[in-house]
């Protein structure tokens, strides 16, 4: 069985339906980028992933979890799954390595000098091993952003979602945290991300997935995906964000 596995998938908010049968699978290792206009659905897939969003049918079977199953330990589950928001959600008024060593102490229970251990190691790895003392709030969004990134990676997940994670940076900064997601590429890490950086996903995505109105419209490999839309929509999608 695949690493992640959708069957089915169907979400909705009162009438309005916002995933449509939407079937996808993931296998462990691969870096799978998610594209698509705004309210495709995109975001809301992820959030049904890590079990944020119930789903109203369907299968989402995350690392042997079936999250969909109402007696699912989700908390067990999303010390599995890393999830990184747009919205850094750092505590500003708490040092970084204090934001980093929350998840670890109190979800893992963790002893405090060993989860500053994995903050430390964390932090090197998005390249901010000076700032460990710092506070959240003295840092540029970029660096807020990759103590994001650091504080799901101490935890150890077995998977990281991304959720559009330049979207609310500065151009200048946005390349700084797109080499931290190159490096952890590199390591292996199973990677699923919402982007609309369209030369990343084409650069170090295994495969692209197009949505479109809650389904899931295309996909293939990155090169053949960008090189030769199947669909008008694609297509046009496309063409609005590459010219």
């Amino acid at each position: 069985m695949s690493f992640v596995e959708l069957k089915s998938v169907v979400k909705r908010y009162g009438t309005n339906t916002v995933l449509q049968d939407v079937d996808l699978s993931i296998e462990k290792g691969e870096i799978v980028a998610i594209i698509g206009r705004s309210g495709s659905g995109k975001s809301t897939l992820l959030r049904c992933i890590n079990g944020l969003e119930p789903v109203q049918g369907g299968e989402v079977i995350v690392d042997g979890v079936a999250v969909h199953d109402p007696a699912a330990n989700l908390r067990e589950l999303r010390a599995r799954v890393g999830i990184v928001f747009q919205s850094f959600n750092l505590f500003p008024h708490l040092t970084v390595e204090r934001n980093i060593t929350l998840g670890p102490t109190i979800v893992k229970g963790i002893a405090a000098k060993d989860a500053a251990v994995l903050a430390r190691e964390a932090l090197r790895k998005v390249g901010l091993e000076e700032k460990i003392h710092a506070y959240a709030d003295e840092l540029s969004g970029g660096q807020q952003q990759r103590v994001a990134i650091a504080r799901s990676l101490a935890m150890s997940p077995h998977i990281m979602l991304f959720d559009e994670i330049t979207s609310a940076l500065d151009p200048e900064l946005v390349g700084e945290v797109l080499l931290v997601l190159e490096a952890m590429a590199r390591d292996g890490m199973t990677m699923l991300l919402v982007t609309h950086e369209m030369n990343f996903a084409r650069r170090v995505a295994h495969r692209v997935v197009f949505m479109n109105q809650g389904k899931v419209w295309e996909q293939g490999p990155a090169q053949a995906f960008f090189a030769d839309p199947k669909t008008d929509e694609l297509k046009a999608f496309l063409n609005s964000v590459l010219h």
